[in-house]
């Protein structure tokens, strides 16, 4: 097996006996294992960063260790043959490093040869399996992550990973509540606050309406489009300020653990606002919301209601112009009073001076 451009021995071989180092390759900046050393055979890997790229390897009492210089593609090649690496002993070992994972090597013997990945220190730890036995026919030799694999009659070779995968990390849920079926009452919800998730703590507005045609609630998203009602009817939209959903839990004893969480209020209509943040927990206050060109706005118990009518200046012919409704929310910008107390995490502002919390808008177009 030949690479295309020369790859340098930077540093002449040493070959010690290993007991002189207790029996152990020393190579701290090694990041990397050939899996399988036995026999001849090379490897190629691309360097990781470094200038020179280290190796050291025991075969049988004898230690050697070294330095290579990648080439201009930041390549490495090891002839194992040419650097008098051969090992026939069984417990052989060689490393080298630091090299990125996706560097392979490959061993020969009289007729067959064998390739194999280089393995990373870091996956070495984990549990290995045991591959399986075909027999007599095959001799099986152990590795440090692999295992050798010959059939003796035909001489072929193999090398076989014995590493297993980490298993995947539960996932947690997130932080929230349950709904634990019973009657209505104190009991059927409870909060989620433990081995959960936590989400950002950012708030948002959750804009909804009742859909004129099927009775439905409808929401609205930050940046999206409302169509005026024709003639001389009205459309309602409700904006309250909600958690992100990415996860959260109110603390207090008797708050409800729905708190804030939007697919509750949307679940409660048309008692759109139950969830949301309010003033029980935190003072929330509109501090602007858009009006004219047929938009009009009141307010009730940190609840906005917008109402949405007709506008000849937008709509008549020949106009045809969208009107963007900004929606900006504040509360106590010293987050001060039950607000620390109620609900994890705690809302950021995007604005620490005014208190603003939130920020969204939509766009009422034409009919």
């Amino acid at each position: 097996m030949k690479l295309t451009k020369h790859l340098t021995i930077a540093l002449a071989l040493c070959a010690l006996p290993a007991t002189a180092f207790g029996q152990t390759v020393s190579c701290e900046v090694c990041t990397h294992d050939v899996s399988v050393y036995m026999g001849d055979g090379g490897l190629i890997a691309e360097a990781d960063g470094e200038e020179m790229v280290s190796y050291a390897s025991t075969c049988g009492n004898v230690l050697q260790h070294g330095k290579l210089e990648p080439n201009d593609d930041g390549m490495v090649l090891m002839q194992f043959k040419d650097m008098g690496l051969v090992c026939n002993e069984e417990d052989g070992h060689l490393q080298i490093g630091p090299v990125k994972d996706g560097g392979w090597f490959w061993l020969t013997d009289e007729m067959n040869s064998a390739v194999g990945s280089l393995v990373n220190h870091d996956i070495l730890k984990n549990d290995k399996t045991t591959i399986t036995s075909a027999g007599d026919g095959v001799t099986m030799t152990m590795g440090r992550g692999a295992v050798l694999v010959k059939e003796t009659a035909t001489g072929r070779l193999g090398v076989l990973s014995n590493i297993l995968p980490d298993p995947p990390m539960p996932e947690l849920r997130k932080c929230g509540y349950d709904d634990n079926g019973a009657a209505a009452g104190d009991g059927r919800y409870t909060r989620v606050a433990t081995n959960c998730a936590m989400g950002t703590g950012r708030a948002l507005v959750l804009m909804t309406i009742t859909d004129p045609y099927t009775g439905k609630t409808v929401q609205i998203p930050p940046g999206g489009t409302v169509t005026r009602p024709l003639g001389d009817g009205t459309l309602t939209m409700i904006a309250a300020m909600y958690m992100d959903g990415t996860g959260h839990f109110t603390k207090a004893s008797d708050g409800n653990p729905r708190l804030a969480h939007p697919e509750a209020g949307l679940a409660d209509r048309p008692s759109p606002s139950a969830h949301r943040i309010h003033d029980a927990s935190y003072p929330v206050a509109w501090a602007s919301i858009t009006t004219g060109g047929g938009v009009t706005s009141t307010y009730s118990n940190s609840v906005a209601t917008i109402t949405i009518r007709k506008s000849d200046a937008h709509c008549k012919s020949p106009n045809n112009k969208p009107f963007k409704v900004n929606v900006l929310g504040d509360m106590d910008p010293d987050h001060s009073g039950p607000a620390r107390s109620v609900v994890t995490p705690a809302i950021p502002m995007l604005d620490t001076d005014t208190g603003r919390t939130v920020a969204a808008h939509f766009t009422v177009v034409c009919p």
